[in-house]
């Protein structure tokens, strides 16, 4: 596993949970040899963090989530083989409150990113992506497909940053993730 994807860079220290022991030190990926249908556990240590690059739709915060289903066309959380983690986020939209909301998007330097969004296609979708306040549009999106993509270029802040997506006046498609490429 790259230690990229855990959001780690240069040497971390491993200690493993189970047996309790501390194990060589790795730099850039972790591997392990296990056998069938067995789990290692193992903490991880380092002085480095990466920027995260990838965020899930299935991270945010949905402040319309209604794990009952009391509400027809309710937001939610679906299975869709063809999304990134086998889930995305479904029924945003339709007034302003019904969003997809990261707090928690890190930047260390701050400054101008490219936001790709990936996402369902569908017929008659739009979806406002709002970074920090600052809101842009999104029209014209793909009406066919597996899976598609969109970008578009943000401003973050160093620190921590908010990402918002949906559309106060329709339905959004179906969100998969958004990836953040420094320009």
């Amino acid at each position: 596993m790259p230690l990229s994807s855990i959001e780690f860079g240069g040497r971390v220290r491993l200690r493993d949970l189970v047996r309790r022991e501390n194990l060589k030190s790795a730099e850039d990926s972790i591997v392990c040899d296990l056998p069938a249908r067995s789990v290692r556990i193992l903490r991880v240590e380092g002085r480095q963090r990466t920027e995260p690059a990838v965020y899930e739709a299935e991270w945010a915060y949905l402040p319309c989530f209604d794990a009952l289903a009391k509400q027809k066309r309710q937001v939610l959380y679906a299975a869709n083989p063809d999304a990134s983690g086998g889930m995305v986020v479904s029924w945003l939209g339709g007034r302003r409150e019904n969003t997809a909301r990261w707090d928690d998007v890190f930047s260390a330097t701050g400054g101008d990113y490219l936001l790709t969004v990936s996402y369902v296609p569908a017929a008659r979708r739009r979806l406002e992506v709002t970074v920090n306040g600052q809101t842009t549009l999104l029209t014209g999106l793909a009406a066919e497909g597996k899976m598609a993509a969109v970008t578009v270029p943000v401003t973050l802040k160093p620190g921590f940053n908010t990402v918002e997506m949906g559309y106060p006046y329709g339905w959004t498609p179906d969100i998969d993730k958004f990836e953040l490429k420094k320009k």
